[in-house]
């Protein structure tokens, strides 16, 4: 049997990406959300800075060095709040004011058989439903 011979570049010259890195495009650079965005949105859902370290799992003396410090908020605590940002827009949009937004968010509600109340926004999922219920109020869809 007869072999063949390629010629194939020389592999030491070049860098062969990988699948994923082909596939994905990732960047260097962490997402964050300011303390002056952060706050923004204590403007639009007027919660107090012991509240707001209960949504954030973070202590009330951790919350203030954010704030003293003026360091932003990184990884799941920037996801988080972009999240409650988004959310937010949407109640301000629906009820104009800022303190019917606290009242309708600390009321407790049954939306598709879960309860909503303030404890809903201590999650990504509870966020998310809020922000759904949100959609459907603007809409008119009730169920």
């Amino acid at each position: 049997m007869k072999s063949l011979n390629y010629n194939k570049p020389d592999i030491s010259n070049f860098t062969i990406a990988s699948e994923p890195e082909v596939l994905y495009v990732s960047s260097p650079k962490l997402i964050e959300f300011s303390v002056s965005k952060f706050e923004l949105l204590s403007k639009k859902l007027l919660f107090s800075q012991v509240e707001w370290a209960d949504i954030l799992h973070i202590s009330d003396r951790t919350l203030q060095r954010y704030i003293k410090d003026s360091k932003p908020f990184e990884g799941l605590y920037a996801e988080h709040l972009q999240q409650l940002d988004n959310m937010a827009n949407l109640a301000i949009e629906l009820f104009v004011q800022p303190e019917k937004v606290k009242n309708w968010l600390t009321s407790s509600k049954q939306v598709l058989q879960h309860t909503l109340n303030f404890a809903s926004l201590k999650s990504f999922w509870g966020v998310k439903l809020i922000s759904n219920e949100l959609g459907r109020m603007a809409y008119g869809v009730y169920i």
